[in-house]
């Protein structure tokens, strides 16, 4: 919690430091950004069920391509880095250099999750009501999110057991829906997947998984950075 209070703290501060600057019709918007996220698993079969907190952070840049002479409508594409953490019912195990899924239940264990970490690639559609000297402004900004996969892991532990896997059988490129809008600092950030998370190989193994999706709601925090328009 102490991290988080003083990440935003960080945000505002150097949100607020970078507005002060010179009238510059030529602005660029919103060019960092950081989420945090709860994510749960959608499709799922009934029995499957997810514990504790499962969250994702994701921060990066974004290149701001305003498309009109009011600079309010336009285009971001960018790079950024996401964290992802689950905790679920979901046990996986190594079997014979096969790793396999068996829900369980939850009161025989005290850790079952995986962490996974992803290059991500968002691309978005942008409207804001902002202006040269107007750094409180509404925003929409929809579009599409690509990741790919770079590092996966799993730790389970229970009171007669502990042990951890890696490369798991996730998906190595993902997919999904954006769809980030708010006022000023405060932005709802919302994402649904549109791939699966598991292999083909996995979901032919378990077909009661193989359609599990990823759908994330929580907050995204733009920070704007003003520089001179003649470098662009």
């Amino acid at each position: 919690m102490r991290f988080l209070v003083s990440l935003l703290l960080t945000v505002s501060f150097v949100n607020s430091y970078s507005q002060i600057n010179e009238v510059d019709n030529k602005y660029l918007e919103d060019q960092f950004y950081l989420g945090l996220y709860y994510s749960t698993l959608t499709s799922s079969p009934e029995n499957f069920n997810q514990n504790k907190f499962s969250s994702t952070l994701n921060f990066g840049f974004i290149r701001d391509l305003p498309l009109n002479k009011q600079r309010n409508f336009g285009l971001g594409i960018g790079a950024g880095l996401s964290l992802n953490s689950s905790s679920s019912n979901l046990k996986l195990s190594d079997l014979n250099n096969v790793i396999s899924g068996e829900i369980v239940n939850a009161e025989n264990f005290t850790k079952n999750k995986w962490n996974t970490s992803s290059i991500e690639i968002p691309f978005e559609i942008r409207w804001r009501t902002s202006t040269p000297t107007n750094y409180k402004f509404w925003r929409v900004y929809f579009g599409i999110k690509t990741s790919y996969l770079l590092k996966s892991k799993f730790k389970y532990e229970s009171l007669n057991s502990s042990y951890s896997l890696q490369n798991l059988p996730f998906r190595k490129t993902q997919s999904g829906i954006t769809l980030n809008a708010g006022n000023n600092t405060w932005n709802l950030g919302l994402y649904m997947g549109l791939n699966p998370v598991f292999t083909k190989d996995f979901g032919q193994i378990h077909p009661e998984l193989k359609d599990l999706k990823e759908f994330k709601l929580g907050l995204v925090f733009y920070i704007l950075w003003f520089l001179p328009y003649k470098i662009y």
